[in-house]
């Protein structure tokens, strides 16, 4: 089971108005290249579903 969960990525945005990069998220929520790119699957799946918007490396909640 993964150590990320979705609500972790979407509070870490919001607790910065709404809007991080994906770098910020990375740095501050991964401990491998596995946690890296769980978290960019996340990212994506969260994408999909309509709840946050990514513009180039700019994560914003909807």
């Amino acid at each position: 089971m993964s150590s990320i969960q979705d609500y972790m990525i979407h509070r870490f945005i919001k607790e910065r108005n709404g809007k991080a990069t994906l770098e910020e998220i990375l740095k501050a929520l991964s401990k491998s290249k596995e946690d890296e790119r769980l978290i960019n699957e996340k990212i994506r799946m969260m994408e999909r579903f309509g709840m946050i918007t990514v513009k180039g490396n700019v994560v914003t909640i909807k």
